[in-house]
């Protein structure tokens, strides 16, 4: 509570200035799903500030002593009333989320989720990663495609981006910063704390805050939601949707039915229908209550108890917020201070919409709040407030496409275009989506089709208004591109030109010309011109027809051919004339045929020529000559011989040349470009046969070609994990020490302070273990690398198919049997650092291969596929291993696997035979640093290492991260987007494995503050004891230290010197302490999640043995279940009790104030920096 009342409890801290403000009075709304505001009444005694340096600073404002309160910028700050000592100010606090109503955007993102977008937005404005956090399922928003925001501002585009995917957000305060926290279902959202009593509002002061008033109220919603859509790349597909509540509840059958949904397959559909339900359903049960409990946060899990109705002492989701605080003790003069603080009054009351007599009630001085709460099992799916913006009509475009290229287009005739408000676009193949192109007709296989070209302008419409759903409706003539004849001089044209591609110079063009007198057709081809036309073709020509053909002709008629000619035939052929007649021949001339030869006639016949003439015949040569007439016959010449011997003269002989036939336009399906002759028959039996040969011949090959699949298994452990010192140290770590007799146990304890071991305890357990690879427990990587099978030592039966082989990789900066290297586990670096590990691979692979081999040095392995796991900077490396597998070579491998080398055959080509069928990672931390170069930052940076998975790089890549993991150096490098991650309880080791069975935590929890004690204020009194006390209970409250000792502790610290007439002091560091046990079986939980991800994707794993290092024990069993349904997709949470129960008894604490050598290497942070993977320059390459 705020006692004594004179004390001032209400503070306003501004990073950087000190205004001297006591804060009078403040009312603040906050809600899931928007910034929050708070109006501030301030005096100071100063009137001369300068209010715009305290603009945009940010601030905190305190609501209790010990640091409870809210955080943000300041918005705005006006002075007020300025008294004879003291002036009045009013001051906004917002988040800085509020800035982003500011600034408006037109822009398009591509190939991206909805939390990747809403990053670079806020990144943007300078929210970077610490600033924000997305704690979402293993099931993350899908990448959209395309996703534009139009005419609207950062925070609506936002907001818009949150409602569509079901997701929402809040805010996370502390002193120094506020978080922005976005999640879909309510694992996002963190507890307060110890449960808050509910004591009925009598008119007297409880001894701590509570809960006054808490009602309820149901009201009748929506029962079902159904939506509909459609994709025109399945446009058979029924396209719809529904979900209703499983509620045996009777209820009238209420429907919210939706086209378009905005999905293009079933599932995003179903999701979709899921969420609009779970919407409209959130608010069915609505809580409201009024409390003075300053603990009270938007967004964060209420724990209600000692309520009359047993029922409602449950946890309880805050959805809204109204803050009121009067503090009037800080005025010598407030004789104003009503009307000071009416108006705030009165805006916090409309914005939550309370009723009047609670506004107007004699609150005068203190805290109070009202809150709306719903019950924490139902899903807080946000309102519909932020419509998508709607493009109203059309708007014109540029086309655009890959630099060289003309024609950009896909399988659908779908083009990319650059829009005129686009500011980010490149006028590449990345300025847009694809669009489809309207057509004036569209059937299957026939149509009409023309691409728009890069740089044409086109006009653009959007289905229902959506900027989303671009369709090209058709293009425009502009200033540069004219049409192609003059206009208005040729406007009774009509007429389709093209221009010859690429390149341009040609065309091909059909023009109408309607201008009277000149009506004209007029087709050009630029090339060839084929015709096909599957039955007659009748021309008519009113007057001439000319044909100039400047090649040859050829022609071929199956049937018959008439001409009828009725005026002169005037035929001219320059060089030889053949003619080749089947059978007959008849030519009748109805005058005279004259027949004049240069040279030579010949006529032959084979049985009998016949040379008849009415009147008279005539043969001549020479001089002489036989006349044939009515008369009779007269031979003339000089000498006339009859069987007188002699020789008959010769013809030159036939020499006829056959016609070659005409290439046929071809036959094709519609739209086909019609250029080839088709095949005849006889050369479509040659090529038949010509194939099946080629088959015959593969099949052959085929049968001749034997080899298996190898599947190499690559284990890259974490920092400090080394699975040969872990053995030799497994015995150190047991708690079974009557089964040893007193000699072997002597034995032991030897062998184990060898390696650092000490103080035992009465039970047998070393309390001390070092602080190195002997020290830790075997990790996750090393269970699954014994789990993996391994062949080197098996004969492969005669048909086996696949064989498999392993190869474990010692954690970053060990080595088996020596010292850890402090270099490589400090950078990440050297010889024993992430990248040497990737380095040393290939070797390591061959002397596996090669043991294989030598069992089996018959078999030919014709294909390999990977599987490939890590933890921690062993991730790191395993994912730059994945980086070199993928390259075309095969990178650093490509050193020992290539074409003819162990085992693999002459033609063994990499791109082709290799694949990573899984990746599985457990909490990626790749933490590359260069001291020596004065790089010691948290970031992404890891110059040197390529954490970037594509997608697709294999079957499944699989991370699961620690939900609990708070340290500042260990930053958490992500796969998302892309890739699945499953965020589970616990810290960095109890996700990975590596902590010990049993391990004692001493560790400082809260940084060290100072108290200055003096004769009149013990220890006891002093801010800082009093800080860690309620510090201290609020830890316990979240289940700490299960059955250890937790408390605020003291020590001496150096003292000043005392000045003569000092008041005599001391000064004490004071800060919370626990000492408590934690079991290490958490991190068989994740364990299990990866051994069964991996099973389903093949991979060689055996199963997880009986033996006790695999087992959960009893006590943990129920919650194992419940993540590992969660890790299978289930909505399953833990209950509080539950968390609880973890955290006391089995999630250690790697975050702490406890120096390391002189550092705070483990120094806690608000909450934990994640970065998204993203491409990196080079790889692969």
């Amino acid at each position: 509570m705020f006692n004594p009342a004179n004390q001032a409890h209400f503070s306003l801290d501004i990073e950087g200035a000190d205004p001297d403000f006591k804060v009078l009075a403040f009312t603040g709304h906050e809600a899931l799903n928007q910034p929050f505001r708070f109006d501030i009444e301030l005096v100071s005694e100063r009137s001369r500030l300068d209010l715009e340096s305290l603009l945009h600073k940010p601030a905190f404002l305190a609501f209790t002593p010990d640091g409870r309160g809210v955080h943000g910028q300041v918005f705005g700050i006006a002075v007020g009333e300025i008294g004879n000592r003291l002036t009045h100010y009013h001051l906004t606090l917002v988040p800085r989320l509020a800035y982003l109503a500011l600034r408006h955007n037109q822009r398009i993102f591509q190939h991206l989720s909805v939390p990747q977008i809403i990053g670079q937005v806020l990144e943007d404005h300078g929210i970077l990663a610490d600033a924000y956090h997305f704690r979402l399922g293993p099931k993350a928003p899908p990448p959209r495609d395309y996703c534009t925001q139009y005419d609207e501002s950062d925070l609506h585009f936002i907001s818009r981006l949150c409602e569509e995917e079901g997701l929402h957000f809040h805010f996370e305060h502390q002193p120094d910063g506020h978080l922005l926290v976005f999640g879909e279902d309510a694992s996002a959202f963190p507890k307060l704390g110890r449960p808050v009593a509910y004591v009925a509002n009598t008119g007297q002061v409880a001894d701590e805050p509570v809960i006054k008033r808490f009602g309820l109220r149901m009201e009748a919603r929506t029962l079902r939601v159904t939506r509909r859509d459609y994709f025109f790349e399945k446009p058979r597909l029924l396209m719809e949707a529904a979900h209703t509540p499983l509620d045996d509840l009777p209820q009238p059958d209420l429907e919210d039915y939706d086209y378009p949904g905005r999905f293009t397959d079933r599932d995003r559909g179903r999701r979709l229908a899921r969420q609009a339900q779970e919407r409209h359903r959130r608010d069915y049960r609505l809580a409201d209550g009024d409390s003075d409990e300053p603990r009270l946060v938007s967004g964060h899990l209420l724990n209600l108890s000692d309520h009359p109705k047993p029922e409602w002492n449950d946890l309880w989701l805050i959805t809204a917020l109204h803050h009121e605080g009067k503090q009037p003790q800080v005025l010598e003069e407030f004789a104003s201070l009503d009307s000071a603080i009416d108006t705030l009054r009165n805006t916090a009351t409309q914005a939550l919409g309370l009723s009047a007599s609670q506004s107007d009630s004699d609150f005068k001085q203190g805290y109070r709040n009202r809150f709306q709460a719903i019950p924490w099992d139902v899903p807080a799916r946000p309102d519909l407030n932020h419509p998508k913006p709607r493009i109203l009509g059309s708007q014109t475009a540029v086309v655009t496409g890959p630099k060289g290229e003309e024609i950009h287009c896909d399988r659908h005739g779908r083009i990319k275009v650059q829009f005129h408000w686009d500011r980010e676009g490149q006028a590449d193949e990345h300025t847009s989506c694809w669009l489809r192109v309207a057509s004036s007709w569209a059937g299957n296989a026939y149509g009409a089709i023309a691409i728009p070209r890069i740089g044409m302008e086109v006009l653009v419409t959007f289905l229902e208004g959506d900027p989303d759903q671009p369709l090209v409706t058709g293009c425009l003539y502009h200033g540069v591109h004219q049409p192609p004849y003059e206009l208005p001089a040729n406007k009774t044209r009509t007429l389709l030109k093209t221009d010859s591609s690429p390149g341009g110079g040609g065309y091909n063009e059909l023009r109408i010309e309607d201008r009277k007198g000149q009506e004209q057709i007029y087709i050009h081809a630029q090339r060839d011109w084929d015709e096909n036309i599957e039955h007659d073709q009748k021309i008519r020509v009113g007057n001439q027809r000319h044909d100039r053909v400047e090649g040859s002709v050829y022609s071929e008629f199956l049937g018959e051919q008439h001409h009828t000619l009725h005026k002169d035939r005037k035929t001219e052929l320059k060089l030889d004339d053949h003619l080749t007649v089947g059978n007959e021949q008849h030519i009748r001339i109805g005058s005279n045929r004259l027949v004049e030869a240069g040279q030579e006639i010949h006529l032959k016949a084979g049985q009998k020529l016949v040379i008849e003439a009415g009147m008279e015949l005539t043969l001549q040569a020479g001089g002489s000559f036989i006349k044939l007439d009515p008369g009779g016959i007269t031979v003339s010449g000089p000498l006339a011989k009859l069987n007188a011997g002699g020789a008959p003269g010769k013809g030159s002989g036939l020499k006829a040349l056959g016609p070659w036939l005409p290439a046929s336009a071809a036959l094709a399906m519609a739209g086909n470009r019609l250029n080839t002759a088709q095949p005849s028959a006889l050369a479509k039996r040659l090529q038949e046969a010509a194939e099946l040969e080629e088959e015959e011949e593969e099949e052959e090959l085929e049968a001749t070609e034997t080899g298996i699949t190898l599947r190499i298994g690559l284990f890259f452990d974490g920092t400090g994990n080394n699975l040969g010192n872990s053995a030799l140290t497994a015995q150190c770590q047991r708690d079974d020490r009557e089964l040893y007799d007193a000699q072997s146990f002597d034995s032991l304890v030897e062998h184990c302070k060898r390696y650092g071991f000490k103080d035992m305890s009465p039970e047998g357990l070393f309390e001390t273990a070092p602080d190195n690879s002997y020290g830790n427990a075997a990790s996750n990587v090393a269970f699954l690398y014994d789990l993996y099978t391994d062949n080197t030592a098996d004969q492969m039966p005669a048909d086996s198919q696949r064989g498999a082989i392993k190869v474990y990789l010692e954690g970053i900066g060990t080595e088996s049997g020596s010292r850890d290297n402090l270099y490589s586990q400090a950078t990440g670096q050297g010889s024993s650092g992430v990248t040497a590990r990737v380095q040393q691979s290939p070797s390591a692979i061959a002397e596996q291969v090669t043991l294989f081999l030598s069992k089996n040095p018959a078999v030919s392995v014709i294909r390999l596929e990977f599987d490939i796991f890590g933890f921690s900077r062993g991730a790191a490396s395993a994912r730059h291993f994945a980086n070199e597998v993928l390259k075309p070579e095969g990178g650093v491998l490509a050193q020992v696997l290539g074409p003819a080398r162990l085992g693999l055959p002459a033609d063994f080509d990499w791109a082709r035979d290799v694949q990573i069928n899984f990746i599985g990672l457990f909490d990626t931390v790749a933490a590359i640093n260069a001291p020596l170069k004065g790089d010691f930052s948290v970031n992404d940076y890891n110059p040197g290492v390529n954490l970037y998975l594509p997608a697709g790089c294999a079957r499944k890549v699989l991370h699961i991260t620690a939900r609990d993991e708070k340290r500042w150096q260990f930053a958490l490098n992500r796969v998302f987007p892309g890739h699945e991650e499953l965020a589970l309880p616990g810290v960095h080791s109890n996700i990975g494995g590596g902590y010990r069975p049993q391990q004692t935590e001493r560790l400082l929890l809260t940084k060290p503050e100072v108290a200055v004690v003096t004769p009149r204020r013990p220890l006891e009194h002093s801010r800082a004891w009093q800080q860690a006390l309620r510090e201290a209970d609020r830890l316990m409250g979240r289940g700490l230290p299960g059955s250890g000792e937790l408390s605020p502790i003291a020590w001496r610290a150096a003292q000043p010197k005392h000045e003569r007439g000092m008041v005599p002091s001391e000064r004490w560091m004071v800060a919370v302490a626990m000492d408590r046990t934690v079991y290490g079986d958490l991190s068989k939980v994740a364990l299990r999640a990866m051994h069964e991800a991996a099973v389903k994707f093949e991979v060689p794993l055996k199963a997880l043995p009986a033996e006790a290092a695999f087992q959960l024990p009893d006590d943990l069993v129920p919650i194992a279940e419940k993540l590992l349904d969660y890790a299978r997709g289930a909505s399953n949470r833990l209950t509080y009790e539950e968390e609880r129960y973890l955290l006391g008894r089995y999630i250690h604490t790697s975050a702490h104030w406890v120096p390391t050598a002189g550092l705070l290497l483990n120094k806690p942070a608000n909450h934990r920096l994640a970065y998204n993977q993203r491409p990196q320059e080079g790889y692969p390459e």
